[in-house]
């Protein structure tokens, strides 16, 4: 995934992680997998 760019764990609010998990479930529903999203935000250059 690593293109020369740098990405940490995004800092989500506590509605945005519910969000997040509600999307999880639904995928996971419609998929019949497991299924895990990971939330990424690009390094700001300094």
């Amino acid at each position: 995934m690593n293109s020369g760019q740098d990405y940490t764990a995004a800092t989500l609010s506590q509605d945005a992680l519910q969000d997040l998990q509600q999307f999880e479930g639904k995928l996971r529903t419609e998929t019949n997998k497991e299924v895990i999203v990971i939330a990424y935000e690009k390094e700001k250059k300094q």
